[in-house]
């Protein structure tokens, strides 16, 4: 409103100019009369009001922005003028300051709040910028990292070395874990990383959780599964054994007394030669599953080399050509044009991908046509390599689908229980993994490397 008067003032100021001149013009050229310089006198006033009226407003608006540009709050402009047009703009100028600073202080309690809710957090929270300097670290992070809360953040690369290193080479996505030992216990840290863009510049978002409780869950879990496989395993061996050996000593011993020669027939003697097949049996299952155990602690150590997937998967449908030919099955293998390269170690990821084949088509014995194996290999959002192995088999129970992984679990009569958690510590030396799927009358393994 104070801008419409200001505006309606300054063009009655210049029609006045113009009115005047045009008059002054008119008498002296054509009337001649010295009266036209009482029309030519109001010219140079308005004049001088309308630049004076203009840099007092100017002078105000730019004190105003100058006030705002040095964050004071306290500036005023008085009201209580004569000058309409200037009470309003003042009014109007004095609105603006008020709504500003209502910002401003929105503004400063939602920092406060974030500031709080973020030192609070459970999470270790971290803000690097693009420059690899930390500007941000909440005390969950400090803990951590092992440093005191009040060391200064650029301080915090040369107290934990090792930490800095990973912030720095994280990307997108991606996930490390971060061991730290102290004189009482050890951590194992989850880090990810999310980038943050903002006015042309990259940030990282860091975050570090500690998931040793998870991790010592998991393992006494596993620790609990495995005992419960192997003391099933053995006692399948070693109990026969035992109850077979308790038999055998009763035909050689009557009433505490050894059995005279001449008192063993023929019966006896066929009758412990089979005892002793049996026991020889059951002796060399358990020949053979603990060298099976011993198979899979002893995992040999990966030797990376960069090579072509395509190249690589078409080799191995090469090799299992003639047997899935033989029962049956069709195999379709898709690679994504994104998938070129893979770096890992050749010949245990082609043991992986076997194993996954072999139990695939054992599987597919179970259904009378019709097979179908698919390969299939694309890129995450993650920039990741999945392969995906899937048939049209016999789906797999859902109480049975969380224990395939465990070792010596099976569901095969002549099965050993260690391919997939073989193929799945395999994976993990890849630094990748090994999930399963049956549903929709599909059952797949996702490989992720």
């Amino acid at each position: 409103m104070g801008y419409k008067q200001i505006t309606l003032t300054t063009i009655v100021s210049i029609l006045i100019i113009a009115i005047s001149a045009l008059l002054g013009g008119y008498l002296s050229a054509i009337c001649q009369s010295p009266w036209y310089l009482l029309f030519l006198l109001p010219i140079p006033i308005l004049t001088i009001y309308i630049i004076n009226n203009f840099n007092q407003s100017n002078r105000q608006i730019a004190y105003f922005f100058d006030a705002i540009r040095n964050e004071d709050s306290t500036l005023k402009f008085p009201t209580a003028i004569r000058s309409k047009s200037l009470r309003l703009l003042y009014q109007s100028l004095n609105s603006l300051n008020d709504r500003i600073q209502e910002i401003k202080l929105q503004n400063e309690y939602l920092e406060k709040y974030y500031k709080t809710f973020i030192q609070h957090a459970s999470t270790g929270l971290m803000a690097v910028n693009d420059k690899n300097e930390v500007k941000i670290m909440n005390e969950k992070a400090f803990e951590y990292a092992g440093i005191p809360s009040f060391t200064p953040l650029h301080l915090i690369p040369s107290r934990n070395a090792d930490l800095f290193q990973i912030l720095t080479i994280i990307k997108q996505g991606e996930a490390h874990i971060y061991k730290r030992h102290t004189g009482e216990s050890h951590i194992n840290l989850l880090i990810r990383s999310k980038e943050i863009h903002f006015g042309g510049k990259v940030s990282k978002l860091i975050s570090l959780q500690d998931i040793q409780h998870e991790l010592d869950e998991k393992e006494l879990d596993s620790w609990q599964k495995l005992i419960r496989v192997l003391t099933h395993e053995i006692m399948n061996s070693i109990a026969p054994i035992v109850s077979l050996t308790g038999t055998l000593r009763k035909f050689f011993i009557e009433e505490g007394k050894s059995v005279l020669p001449h008192q063993i027939d023929e019966e006896i003697i066929d009758n412990v030669i089979q005892g002793l097949d049996t026991i020889e049996e059951r002796g060399n299952g358990l020949v053979n599953f603990v060298n099976s155990y011993r198979k899979l602690t002893r995992i040999p150590k990966a030797e990376f080399e960069t090579f072509r997937v395509s190249g690589w998967l078409e080799h191995i449908c090469i090799l299992l050509k003639e047997q899935m030919n033989n029962r049956q099955i069709q195999l379709e293998l898709s690679v994504d044009n994104k998938v070129s390269d893979l770096i890992g170690d050749k010949k245990l990821l082609t043991q992986v991908i076997i194993n996954i084949l072999n139990n695939a088509m054992e599987a597919l014995e179970e259904i009378p046509e019709n097979r179908k194996i698919k390969i299939s290999v694309e890129r995450s959002k993650q920039n990741r390599t999945l392969i995906r192995i899937a048939n049209n088999g016999p789906l797999i129970p859902e109480e049975t689908i969380e224990k395939i992984f465990v070792p010596f679990f099976t569901t095969k009569e002549q099965g050993s229980g260690i391919g997939l958690s073989l193929s799945r510590q395999i994976l993990r030396q890849h630094r990748g993994n090994i999930y399963s799927d049956s549903t929709d009358n599909i059952t797949s393994f996702l490989i992720t490397l």
